[in-house]
């Protein structure tokens, strides 16, 4: 009897043991307490830069404890209004600033970053001064010019006339015929047009139409000048993303191929009495269609092809489609031409915001702002006896200019 309760007394003391040694084995889950975001700025107290040059001011930032957790980057500076209010006015929202102004002056600007509810600021001090030159609003000189086929085609022998005499008439206040699809010109500024935040930035002048001449909307492109060389690189160019852009029936990257017509060709008439030559010149384009522009009965002894370019000349663009209605039952001798909403020239308000501009790819990009604009004609249409919808180019202008 002594033996059994010694050998229970050993296993009691021993599962005891063991239990305890389970019990002790068990760790108490501890949270660690969610840590705010920590951020520190660095940036330079004083920065000098010169009227319509860009500077950049890059701040260092440093942000701890912010895994998932995008910050928010706003650059500002204090302006008095008419009313006589100082207020803050945006001009960046991406951490390094490309700052520039059209005015000489001493200003200070404003970093703030902010992730989730923490936020952090900074302040530094820029310094803008002269260039001692004196600048207009107007993208007057001339860089190049191409028209599609028109009507209105300029008798010219040589490219070099057709740019002489279009630049004379660009300093004259004179107008430029772009003619149909892919029809150009493009022209620089004095200075760098500045993307100003939150505003349009410069306008395109065309040709307004009336009851009985219809004109089309143009497509713009710009280049700001990032190397400083002076020229308009083909990687500097972005397209504005007007109101047409995205739609389904805009077509990127069309090319339209134009042919030279045979003046000694006999005239295809067709079967309204307008159609003097309906075989008059021929074209193609990239998406394997093809087709032929009508020579008008009141334009039959007009030049429609410029005569400086070869036997046949390719023009490249985004292709838009307008809305026309022929209101002549049938008779193709009148036209209801439809138009674009914005981003546009040749519409009811032909201002741009340069932040509209995107990449080949349809892609936003930040610029801080233009040296280039290239206009050019979006639609391919004709209206019956009317002839081709054309375009015609007036003037570009920097809205935001001093006064």
């Amino acid at each position: 009897m002594k033996k059994y309760l010694k050998y229970s007394l050993l296993l009691i003391t021993l599962v005891s043991f063991f239990s305890c040694s389970s019990d002790d084995s068990k760790q108490e889950e501890v949270t660690e307490p969610v840590k705010d975001p920590v951020i520190t700025i660095k940036l330079a107290s004083e920065f000098a830069i010169q009227q319509y040059n860009v500077g950049e001011i890059a701040p260092e930032v440093t942000i701890e404890n912010a895994e998932g957790k995008t910050p928010v980057y706003q650059w500002s500076i204090k302006v008095t209004g008419k009313d006589g209010v100082t207020k803050d006015s945006i001009i960046g929202d991406s951490k390094n600033l490309l700052f520039i102004t059209p005015k000489t002056a001493n200003c200070v600007v404003d970093f703030k970053v902010t992730v989730d509810k923490i936020v952090k600021e900074a302040s530094a001090k820029v310094t803008v001064s002269g260039t001692g030159k004196t600048y207009t609003a107007k993208a007057l000189k001339l860089i190049d010019y191409l028209p599609a086929p028109n009507y209105a085609m300029g008798s010219y022998a040589t490219k070099e006339e057709s740019l002489q005499a279009t630049q004379t008439s660009l300093n004259e206040g004179g107008s430029v015929n772009l003619g149909t699809f892919g029809g150009y010109i493009i022209t620089t500024f004095d200075h760098t047009v500045v993307n100003t935040y939150g505003k349009r930035d410069f306008t395109v002048l065309m040709a307004a139409g009336t009851a009985s001449v219809k004109y089309s909307p143009v497509s713009i492109a710009v280049a700001y000048d990032a190397n400083k060389n002076g020229i308009a690189d083909e990687n500097e160019w972005y397209e504005i993303a007007g109101s047409e852009y995205y739609k389904s029936t805009t077509v990127k990257n069309y090319e339209l191929t134009y042919k030279k017509p045979n003046e000694a060709a006999i005239p295809v008439t067709g079967t309204l009495s307008w159609q003097y030559d309906t075989a008059y010149l021929p074209w193609t384009d990239n998406k394997n269609a093809s087709g032929n522009i009508t020579r008008t009965n009141t334009r039959r002894r007009n030049n429609y092809y410029p005569a400086w370019v070869g036997d046949s000349y390719t023009l490249k663009g985004t292709k838009i489609f307008i809305p026309t209605k022929d209101v002549s039952d049938g008779a193709g001798t009148s036209y209801n031409v439809g138009t674009f909403d914005w981003g546009y020239g040749g519409i009811k308000d032909p201002s741009i915001d340069i932040s509209w501009a995107v990449d080949k790819d349809g892609k936003k990009v930040h610029l801080p702002g233009v040296d280039f604009v290239k206009v050019y004609v979006p639609t391919f249409t004709a209206l019956g006896s009317s002839d081709l919808l054309i375009s015609i180019f007036q003037e570009v202008s920097d809205l935001n200019f001093p006064k």
